[in-house]
């Protein structure tokens, strides 16, 4: 586990860029980028963000941007703050988790503290974490990770193997699903995600299944380095 995970972090050392398109109930909704890189030359720490925006139409219905920035050590990927800023039709969250001898102090209206393990992950983190895993249909990784001031034990089953067809290309693809329990009962939101099944393993596609409905990131564009970690408005939007 240590060595894939040495692999995939070497591959982040010049930095990736991540760009989808994003549907709600199949309607063109937006787009979303999101970024990791190193903050220093040692790659002590990693910066790993995703920005998400309605485009100009869908804004008439539903506008949104939501920021999150994590930051990771570099050895073995535990979180060290995430900061979440959400802002869904005029209706503002942010939310702060710094992660720091074994405990994760959360700030939005209240402060709350909550005793964690080392390594834990963040909603975001772990989607890369998981990149460093074997991937092989059929295993099983189990993880601790931390959210919206809650400890859930992450269960993240590799089910099978899938052709995919993105604006990026076809990949041959790997199917996850990363099920988050806390205190024996599983979060209702269901999350899928494609990686593709090869050395890079990247994240080709990510669905979250609510109640209102799945909203589903495709990939259109990866490159090496970060530029920028805003999303691209397509001229089509």
């Amino acid at each position: 586990m240590k060595f894939l995970l040495a692999v995939v972090l070497a591959a982040f050392s010049n930095g990736e860029t991540l760009d989808y398109n994003l549907t709600w109930l199949r309607i063109n909704g937006g787009t979303a980028r999101m970024t990791i890189a190193p903050m220093d030359q040692e790659r002590t720490r990693y910066r790993i963000t995703s920005i998400a925006k309605s485009s100009p139409g869908f804004a008439r219905i539903f506008k949104v941007r939501d920021e999150i920035e994590t930051i990771v050590a570099g050895d073995d990927f535990s979180t060290l703050r995430y900061t979440k800023r959400l802002d869904e039709r005029g209706d503002k969250i942010e939310e702060v988790t710094t992660v720091e001898d074994g405990v994760a102090t959360r700030k939005r209206k209240k402060i709350k503290k909550l005793a964690v393990p080392r390594p834990v992950f963040d909603p975001i983190s772990v989607i890369y974490y998981l990149r460093g895993l074997d991937l092989t249909p059929g295993k099983s990784h189990e993880l601790t990770l931390v959210a919206d001031g809650k400890l859930y034990t992450v269960h993240a089953r590799v089910r099978r193997r899938e052709t995919i067809q993105t604006p990026a290309g076809k990949f041959e693809t790997v199917l996850v699903e990363p099920e988050m329990i806390t205190e024996g009962v599983a979060r209702e939101e269901r999350m899928f995600i494609w990686y593709s099944d090869d050395d890079r393993r990247v994240p080709v596609r990510i669905r979250t299944e609510m109640k209102v409905g799945a909203i589903t990131a495709t990939l259109r564009h990866v490159q090496s380095g970060v530029t920028s970690i805003d999303p691209p408005v397509l001229k089509s939007q």
